[in-house]
């Protein structure tokens, strides 16, 4: 018959670890798609063309 009061395993991440985990991947997320809405800005601007 298994042990009903096994001791209980500590978590993977610490409370303040998974906070910065989160915290890091909210910045990557913000950061790509402030690049993705600059590059488009950027491409929506009439390209001024070149004399030869």
């Amino acid at each position: 018959m298994p042990e009903k009061n096994k001791p209980s395993r500590r978590p993977l991440l610490t409370r303040k670890e998974q906070t910065l985990l989160a915290f890091l991947l909210a910045l990557l997320v913000v950061g790509g798609i402030v690049r993705k809405l600059r590059m488009e800005l950027r491409n929506d601007r009439p390209v001024p063309v070149r004399q030869t």
